[in-house]
């Protein structure tokens, strides 16, 4: 038998923190604090004792304590749609979390159905999860309200605002980022600027069409709804919306394109260059989100930085804090700031 071998044997039966504790001369209330990342623990503590967990191959009883606190350490994450990477990378982060509090994550697809998205709220809270991450479809809140039990447990909604009471929220600047994302373009002499956005039933599409017009008016230029288009968030919608808006005739057509997300630009970027259209020199193009693969476009487009982690962060911080409070904690609010990130598609000399 190979040492590394009997060392595996030794190791396996060795799961309690009596067993830390002793080696490492701490008390087993401490040794379980620095397991569970409690602050109270120094960094130095925390290193010496997670060595030895290492070593160890200690595994933390999750399912004990979760009979314990009458919990199934689990939580719900429910989106909208599997090929929007904004979604996924939300998710990465909100896993990761949530995986080192001891907690898994359920993730549920709605494929843009409210029928759906019904169903995976009742089918989590059937297997009795301790909260859930949820991204809305549309504007109509009532459907959330008349969901049987829901209101027992802890819900944290992102990217989309709900009508009806105040709720547990993390969402982007859509406003301020749209105003900020045209008045850069409007400062390359742009005043005919086409507008891609998603379905205006959902808050975040109004909202950054409202920092679009909001621009405009700041400039004293005329808001022109034939330059506006609402589409899904498809990579497709956005190359039809985008020739559709190069149809237009003479003085009429836009010099400059914004999209609303990635999906919509990727689309756009095929149209333009279908047309034959060189971007900046014939048109400018700017976006919201800037995901990994923006960066194997040429030109580098303008866009605002790249927030999901920090969705997925907040949103899992804001749910873990409500599931672990003893007393029912009133409706927060989260924005998620994004700077601006110029590329060259907007007329920019971009980034070195």
């Amino acid at each position: 038998m190979s040492v590394l071998t009997e060392k595996m044997m030794e190791y396996r039966t060795v799961t309690k923190l009596e067993d830390i504790a002793k080696e490492t001369g701490f008390s087993i209330k401490t040794v379980s604090r620095a397991i569970h990342n409690h602050p109270d623990i120094k960094r130095e503590t925390r290193e010496i004792i997670m060595e030895v967990v290492r070593k160890r191959g200690f595994t933390p009883n999750w399912a004990a304590q979760s009979l314990r606190n009458q919990k199934t350490n689990t939580v719900g994450y429910i989106i909208p749609n599997i090929t929007n990477g904004f979604f996924g990378e939300i998710g990465i982060a909100v896993d990761a979390f949530f995986r080192a509090k001891g907690y898994s994550t359920l993730i549920c697809f709605t494929s843009d159905s409210r029928e759906n998205e019904i169903e995976s709220v009742r089918s989590l809270l059937a297997k009795n999860i301790d909260g859930i991450i949820l991204a809305p479809i549309g504007n109509q809140g009532e459907y959330i309200d008349q969901i049987p039990n829901l209101d027992d447990i802890p819900l944290v909604l992102i990217d989309n605002r709900l009508s009806g009471p105040a709720r547990n929220y993390v969402l982007q600047d859509n406003e301020g980022n749209s105003r900020r994302l045209t008045a850069h373009i409007l400062g390359h002499g742009h005043a005919r600027i086409g507008f891609i956005t998603g379905p205006l039933e959902e808050s975040s599409s109004r909202e950054r069409l409202s920092g679009f017009r909001n621009a405009l008016k700041d400039t004293g230029i005329p808001f022109d709804d034939s330059l506006v288009r609402s589409v899904d968030w498809e990579i497709h919608s956005g190359y039809e919306a985008t020739k559709d808006l190069l149809d237009q005739k003479g003085s009429s057509r836009p010099t400059a394109v914004i999209y609303g997300n990635s999906q919509l630009l990727l689309g756009g970027y095929k149209a333009l260059r279908e047309k034959g259209l060189s971007i900046p020199r014939d048109i400018a193009v700017a976006s919201f989100e800037h995901p990994d693969i923006i960066d194997a476009l040429s030109p580098c487009p303008t866009t605002l930085e790249k927030v999901e982690t920090r969705i997925g962060q907040a949103a899992a911080e804001m749910l873990l804090s409500i599931i672990e409070s003893k007393e029912k904690t009133p409706p927060r609010e989260v924005y998620i700031p994004s700077q601006l990130i110029i590329g060259e598609s907007c007329g920019c000399p971009g980034r070195s």
